[in-house]
């Protein structure tokens, strides 16, 4: 299967707002270290950053679902569509936890 943009505009959209959100949860996570808050804080606020990571996750696993990996199944060409079964199956032992 040919690499390259596989996220839709509005998913790529969503996706970015996202992480400018998370970029400003981990500057506030430096922030509250430098100022040496309580570790409870810091630990619920990298607990909260990494859930919002998986939320991301989960949209671009999902696009690639309904966008790429159904484009490659329904090839007319037997070797995308293993290539697509085989890149899943990458897919399912890295990245689904």
């Amino acid at each position: 299967m040919p690499k390259g943009k596989c996220l839709t505009k509005d998913r790529k959209k969503d996706a970015i707002d996202k992480l400018k959100r998370i970029e400003g949860r981990i500057k506030g996570l430096i922030k509250m270290l430098e100022d040496d808050r309580y570790c409870i804080d810091i630990l619920m606020q990298i607990s909260s950053t990494h859930e919002a990571l998986r939320v991301v996750g989960k949209g671009v696993i999902q696009n690639y679902l309904e966008v790429c990996a159904t484009d490659g199944l329904n090839s007319k060409s037997k070797k995308i569509q293993q290539e697509i079964y085989n890149e899943l199956m990458d897919v399912i032992y890295k990245y689904v936890k």
